[in-house]
């Protein structure tokens, strides 16, 4: 061994350089832990879910309504409009029970005051399956569960 090499050795230096380089991966694993998602606040509630939605359909024309619901959500927590989601499936294809529906989301509605129930309505083509739900969102962009599919064979 050289000198230099040799008091290095004696002088602890190895197990310094050993030390540093140990504290320093565990300062990176640690600082890597966790989920990185912006905060929701502790009064966070989730908006409520949409109920009665009704399908009412003349010739090819298919309106969805509900009524908007009741809840008491104070400024970026309030309601601010709805999600429409659907599905469309061609009716030629085999039925699928256990299959999953695949929904998109089709609307973005803006509550309007003073107005009780909530509307959408689209174009029907023949021979499909069309299915909606319907979600509420808040004006801090929270969104509830969706409500309980409606399904048109048309």
């Amino acid at each position: 061994m050289t000198q230099t090499a040799d008091r290095f050795y004696r002088a602890g230096g190895v197990k310094t350089c050993y030390t540093i380089l140990v504290l320093t991966a565990l300062l990176i694993l640690l600082s890597a832990c966790g989920k990185k998602a912006p905060p929701i606040s502790q009064t966070y509630v989730a908006p409520p879910v949409v109920e009665r939605l009704q399908v009412m359909l003349e010739d090819n024309m298919m309106t969805l309504q509900w009524p908007v619901p009741e809840w008491e959500g104070k400024d970026e927590n309030a309601l601010a409009g709805f999600y429409v989601y659907h599905s469309k499936i061609d009716l030629s294809e085999a039925e699928c029970k256990d299959c999953p529906v695949r929904f998109k989301r089709s609307a973005n509605i803006r509550i309007e005051i003073n107005k009780s129930d909530g509307s959408y309505a689209k174009r029907l083509e023949k021979g499909f399956r069309y299915s909606f739900k319907v979600s509420c969102f808040t004006d801090s962009g929270y969104e509830g569960e969706t409500s309980e599919a409606v399904t048109v064979d048309y």
